[in-house]
């Protein structure tokens, strides 16, 4: 499995889906006490990583915010997020249930490696994550158990895998941090679940955490949207799959997204005529459709993951441009159950449309959104633990992808071993001539130690560019080097 930014995201997902589900104060992690009537917890995770990347953007190197280069760089990052959560009510009538926590967040050492570091002048940053209040009933209906969940403020939220929705907030920058990624939630959040059988349902408002003095001017666009979220499912176990995406067995879901407001361009294709120059998120409508999970009786080992999405905006070139962009993958994995160590093989085929003419007013790169880890962790939407955090986004790619993952010590060792194969959708974008984007090998482990809630993830990682990136970058095939990562993670629970 992957770690730092990947790992630490999903294990806040599933916290966050076990608090926002059936979940009470007086359930999982942290420390729980009463005060009159109110069950609370306290809860506290923290995080500390050290990382050291050799030959930045494959020997081109990587510039500090002052413009400064180093064609490596060795960092330090450090999260803490205390917690408070509470929920008052029984299960029959109904729980007023909320949470608050903090993030704090620091950098140190040269700052993280992308082709412009945002984090090497030592940021440090402390600030409120989650803020929310919420009702959940059901039997008082005679429904379910939590079967009704209503909640706003600020909160994390996911949809599916994460493929369009999962992160609000984006880490690095001032707010230091940015492998280890320990932020996530939503602003302004109203978000109502239906958590019925076998069909369950989302209504949600978002908005993203954004700061643009915070991030230095590289956070996305100030976006505001509504959406909706259907799924038909079954269980693993009994009905626990309405609450639950670990817990179901198979899903077919399909989701509407509407971008409401959005404050400026915004584009992966770098064009399209003025700002920040790009297409027009602000009016932009997203539809998709996905299925996942063992469909076939009798064989719960094999399983299929799919989601096609389309983006469309057609407000033209008088709001910027329009939007014409899809998105799709397909992932079979069997689970080698009866073999020693139990190992899980996966492939994937993933699709995000570039742009071939940049100069014209539809832009038709794909937009990730709030894409991220998700549920399903290094099988999901951080691609490469070189790819992902250094080099490119999921925007104008096709990626190959295989990975193995197996478990010498059952619920104390995990290893990972994965293969990307990432070319441009369109070269042209990236100013390539050649759709080879570049190879990765990524190698990793978790151990879960003896003392409870600390697990240590060490990981190495080597990237080779191909024909295309060498294109991009204007290195010559004399120039190009190997990027080479390692790093090691320590992550603890209370």
């Amino acid at each position: 499995m992957y770690f730092s930014k990947t790992l630490l995201h999903s294990v806040v997902t599933a916290f966050a889906m076990s608090i926002a589900g059936a979940a009470t104060a007086g359930d999982g992690p942290g420390i729980p006490f009463e005060l009159g009537q109110v069950n609370l917890r306290a809860t506290l995770d923290a995080a500390a990583g050290a990382y050291s990347l050799k030959n930045a953007q494959f020997g081109n190197g990587s510039n500090s915010r002052t413009g400064t280069r180093a064609g490596g760089r060795n960092w330090y990052e450090g999260a803490v997020t205390p917690g408070l959560q509470f929920d008052v009510g029984d299960d029959d009538l109904g729980q007023i249930y909320g949470r608050i926590s903090a993030v704090g967040a620091m950098t140190r050492g040269a700052g993280e490696a992308q082709a412009t570091s945002t984090t090497s002048d030592h940021p440090e940053h402390f600030g409120i994550e989650d803020a929310y209040i919420g009702v959940r009933f059901g039997p008082s209906l005679g429904l379910a158990e939590s079967a009704i969940d209503l909640s706003v403020g600020n909160q994390p939220f996911v949809v599916g895998d994460g493929f369009l929705i999962a992160n609000g907030t984006a880490d690095g920058g001032g707010r230091a941090a940015y492998l280890l990624g320990p932020r996530a939630a939503f602003e302004r959040t109203a978000i109502a679940r239906i958590n019925t059988a076998p069909v369950r349902a989302d209504v949600f408002h978002l908005q993203g955490n954004v700061d643009q003095v915070l991030m230095y001017g590289n956070d996305g666009p100030d976006t505001r949207l509504i959406g909706a979220n259907l799924e038909w499912f079954g269980s693993k176990t009994e009905d626990k799959g309405r609450l639950d995406y670990a817990e179901r067995k198979w899903y077919l879901g399909l989701t509407a997204l509407r971008v409401y407001e959005a404050d400026r361009l915004f584009s992966f294709s770098g064009s399209k005529g003025g700002g920040d120059a790009a297409a027009n998120r602000d009016g932009l409508n997203v539809l998709s459709a996905r299925a996942g999970g063992s469909f076939i009786p009798d064989l719960d080992a094999f399983g299929i993951y799919g989601e096609y999405a389309i983006e469309r905006n057609g407000r033209g070139s008088g709001n910027g441009g329009s939007v014409d962009a899809e998105a799709w993958y397909l992932q079979p994995q069997y689970a080698f159950g009866d073999l020693p160590w139990a190992p899980v093989l996966t492939g994937r085929y993933a699709h995000f449309s570039g742009d071939k003419n940049t100069g014209d007013t539809t832009d038709k790169s794909w937009d990730p959104l709030y894409s991220d880890a998700g549920p399903r962790g290094s099988t999901t939407w951080t691609q490469g633990l070189i790819y992902s955090q250094y080099v490119g986004a999921n925007s104008n790619l096709n990626s190959y992808h295989v990975g193995l993952q197996a478990q010498p010590i059952e619920g104390t060792l995990s290893l990972g071993l994965a293969y990307y194969r990432h070319k441009y959708d369109e070269p042209s974008q990236a100013g390539a001539r050649s759709d080879e984007l570049m190879d990765e090998v990524d190698l990793s482990a978790t151990w879960t130690t003896p003392i409870p809630g600390l697990s240590v993830s060490p990981g190495i990682a080597a990237g080779m560019s191909g024909a295309g990136q060498r294109q991009a970058l204007g290195l010559s095939d004399q120039a190009d080097r190997t990027m080479w990562l390692g790093q090691i993670v320590v992550n603890y629970k209370l």
